[in-house]
């Protein structure tokens, strides 16, 4: 009796089809290929402002923290354009978990809406992980007169355009904060931007300028050393390592902007290696060390899945633009 086994495949066909399942077998090994051999060289983490600031500091504890897994960590500060110039190194970087972004709200959140032109996209970024909620102190140069935000905003009035803030840059959140302050409260001072904290805050000292907001890595050290007059802490509540302070918002109720800062790769990063950074920078967040670090600098630890971090930039997208466009700032 003739056998039942299919008919035999030409040769041509059957090495095709051996190929195809080849192929479909490699491209499903494909993300566990990738975190099996990640890391292979140096991780380039791009800081988008020069040393010094807090976004500085965050970039070196991640750097130290991201050393576990086996490859040096190079810090690298590329300032400029409101974060973008840094932020846009990295969105043109191979997207394979080697180059990553120390990314604050202003790259993700403001600067879409800010700028006419941006030089970045969201969607350029794989969001990696949330590393922290962050506390700004409005500062005045030491003699101003006024002693809290009601004064100040007085000091405003009575002089239109006559005073001048600072800021880490156009288009920073303390930027916008001041232009927040002004449209609510129908006062104008005339901003100067700095690239980044450092001179900004020697600028402060020696009355070269009258306020600013200031991230509390920098902020902190000279309120204690008293060179600064302190008017008040951004956010709905004081902050736990000046609790004298006030709170913005018990002044200018409503005006509870909050910062943040976190980590992000690429667009097209591979799963596997998304989530282990994940999970790596998640570890050292939940570390009494890390959040004791942290919060000397003004930023409360925040773990967050990838699916959560991603939730937030949707949800804080809407409350951005909105703010931009309440302040009624905008930069060419």
């Amino acid at each position: 009796m003739p056998s039942r086994t299919s008919p035999s495949l030409p040769a041509h066909r059957d090495v095709g089809r051996r190929a195809l399942i080849a192929g479909a077998v490699a491209l499903a090994a494909a993300p566990a290929a990738a975190q099996a051999t990640w890391p292979s060289q140096p991780i380039r983490l791009v800081v988008p402002f020069p040393p010094g600031g807090l976004t500085d500091v965050l970039g070196r504890l991640v750097g130290e923290r991201l050393q576990a897994l086996g490859q040096p960590v190079v810090v690298d500060n590329k300032p400029g354009a409101a974060t973008q110039v840094g932020a846009a190194l990295v969105a043109k970087a191979p997207p394979d978990g080697h180059t990553l972004l120390v990314a604050t709200s202003t790259t993700l959140g403001i600067v879409p809406h800010l700028y006419a032109r941006p030089l970045i996209r969201v969607e350029e970024f794989q969001p990696v992980a949330m590393l922290g909620n962050v506390t700004f102190f409005l500062l005045a140069r030491p003699d101003f007169p006024a002693r809290d935000v009601a004064g100040l905003v007085a000091a405003m009035r009575a002089r239109p355009g006559g005073l001048s803030y600072g800021s880490p840059g156009a288009g920073t959140a303390h930027h916008l904060l001041v232009e927040l302050i002004q449209a609510r409260e129908s006062v104008r001072a005339t901003h100067v931007p700095y690239q980044g904290s450092a001179k900004a805050i020697v600028d402060l000292i020696e009355g070269r300028i009258d306020f600013m907001f200031l991230d509390a890595s920098v902020a902190l050290p000279q309120m204690a050393s008293g060179k600064v007059r302190v008017l008040a802490a951004s956010g709905a509540r004081r902050h736990p390592t000046a609790p004298d302070v006030p709170a913005l918002t018990e002044s200018l109720p409503g005006l509870d902007l909050q910062a943040w800062q976190s980590v992000v790769a690429p667009a097209g990063t591979p799963p596997p290696v998304v989530a282990r950074l994940n999970s790596e920078l998640n570890k050292a967040l939940a570390e009494a060390l890390t959040v004791e670090q942290l919060s000397k600098v003004g930023v409360e630890a925040t773990p967050m899945s990838v699916q959560d971090f991603v939730a937030l930039l949707r949800r804080d997208s809407g409350r951005w633009a909105d703010l931009v466009q309440r302040s009624g700032a905008k930069v060419e």
